[in-house]
């Protein structure tokens, strides 16, 4: 079966990813299918590939890359902490974030009815992009895991430390502040609703969380919900960092002691 033909738009995107991305595809149709949505595939006249099955296999180097950073840079974190951080760093939510770090959704090709829907904006869509990209650096790179782990360390890894340290990444902290605080002080959070101010329909609410006197936030939101979540990250990073301190003193102690 012939191949469809690589058009001046198309090579245009390509290269403008491949200079993004720093790395030039042998294989272009590769990378075209890992930028094509299902929707292009249907109204386009000649037989082209989507990125679904990409995408599957990017998904999983991206998983491994991920897991490489995690072991690397947090050597003090327990398997169960390392598992729910990397489950939020490939969310959706994460990774769409990554992928507006290059402008991944001006390389996209979507039929006319997705655009006018303003598919591209769509997390969804944003993710499953980024992960087929790496699906297809992986194959063009003959299934070595070294060019794209190149690449994601080149383009995100800074971003990546820096969002796991100040919280900045998808995660339900509500649960992990009541996870952490039944297991260390056999207790939960407590919630007081401080101020709720504004009209009806644009209201603010200020939230108080109460860790049984060990730790006290405020956090703001357009509703009680939102605004416990930003209560709960404060206190939960406090406490964490709490935790991190007193097992760097105890590993000096007993490195002075020996």
């Amino acid at each position: 079966m012939s191949k469809p033909e690589l058009t001046k738009d198309f090579l245009e995107r390509i290269e403008n990813l491949e200079k993004v991305l720093g790395y030039k595809f042998k294989d272009k149709y590769l990378v075209l299918a890992a930028i094509t949505h299902s929707s292009f595939v249907a109204e386009y006249h000649q037989k082209l590939t989507d990125y679904e099955v990409l995408e599957f296999l990017g998904d999983a180097v991206i998983s491994l890359i991920v897991s490489e950073i995690l072991i690397k840079e947090f050597p003090e974190y327990k398997e169960g902490e390392l598992s729910q951080i990397r489950s939020s760093v490939v969310s959706e939510a994460y990774l769409s974030k990554l992928a507006k770090v290059i402008n991944l959704s001006q390389y996209i090709l979507l039929s006319k009815g997705e655009i006018a829907q303003k598919g591209m904006e769509r997390e969804s869509l944003l993710c499953d992009v980024f992960e087929a990209i790496f699906g297809a650096i992986y194959v063009d790179s003959d299934y070595l895991i070294d060019p794209p782990r190149q690449i994601f360390y080149k383009l995100f890894k800074d971003q990546l430390i820096k969002d796991i340290k100040e919280g900045n990444i998808p995660r339900d902290y509500k649960s992990l502040l009541q996870i952490f605080t039944q297991k260390h002080f056999g207790l939960i959070p407590k919630y007081k609703l401080l101020s709720a101010k504004g009209p009806e329909h644009n209201k603010t609410f200020v939230m108080e969380c109460n860790v049984d006197k060990k730790v006290k936030t405020v956090g703001k939101g357009k509703s009680k919900k939102e605004a416990e979540s930003q209560a709960a990250k404060k206190a939960f990073l406090k406490l964490e960092e709490t935790k991190k301190s007193s097992r760097k003193n105890l590993t000096d102690k007993n490195s002075q002691s020996d």
